[in-house]
């Protein structure tokens, strides 16, 4: 092939900005403040927190603990969406493992749970209510997704379509989580699992099967 061709064929091209982060993480800030305002303001915030606003304090920490828990997996997993929406991203330690600890702490409490009360009463709150939950963890997991989608995500040129996918589900939906547990006060492990659990699986599933036809390039 002539350097003439070549020429032609390369002068209409224009460079690519490589994608920056930082508009990233400061429209996943806007976005999970955006959240906890509504959560706040729409459902209110739990009992705790509440009384915090007239000086009182119960001495539960799980108000504060479980919406920092989501929201470290959510900034995990946005990580992993930083690093891997470029070609030569790979899903690495420093973002997986702070996920994994998490997980393998609420599985291990929940063990506690079961030998010192026994199966029945350790699971006995995954009989409440959940349906705000799901709905609220479902929905606006799959809001900021699309949001993620439209300004970031569909300029991203990965080699792990699905992956990256599921990390950006799973970042959007756990941010969503981190903002309703503002309001949820139901903390026991068996509740986190199978309802805040499972909120999360279905959208991270969900956005890797998106991921995986629509991140090809």
């Amino acid at each position: 092939m002539s350097d003439g061709l070549l020429d032609n064929l390369t002068q209409d091209l224009k460079p690519v900005k490589p994608l920056n982060a930082k508009p990233l993480w400061l429209g996943a800030g806007v976005a999970v403040g955006l959240a906890a305002a509504y959560v706040w303001f729409i459902f209110g915030p739990r009992p705790e927190l509440s009384a915090l606003t007239y000086g009182n304090w119960s001495g539960n920490n799980m108000a504060f603990g479980k919406p920092l828990m989501f929201l470290i997996i959510g900034g995990s997993a946005l990580w992993a969406v930083s690093d891997l929406a470029r070609p030569e991203g790979r899903f690495r330690m420093r973002t997986w493992l702070p996920m994994l600890a998490i997980f393998a702490g609420v599985i291990g409490v929940l063990m506690s749970y079961i030998s010192q009360l026994g199966m029945e009463k350790a699971l006995a709150p995954m009989h409440g209510p959940a349906r705000l939950c799901y709905i609220t963890i479902i929905c606006g997991g799959v809001a900021g997704l699309l949001i993620l989608w439209r300004l970031w995500l569909r300029r991203s040129a990965t080699s792990h379509p699905a992956l990256l996918g599921a990390m950006s589900g799973l970042a959007a939906s756990s941010l969503m989580a981190g903002a309703y547990a503002l309001h949820c006060n139901q903390d026991e492990p068996a509740y986190l699992l199978a309802v805040y659990g499972v909120s999360l699986i279905i959208v991270t599933a969900a956005a890797a099967l998106a991921g995986a036809k629509l991140l090809r390039w």
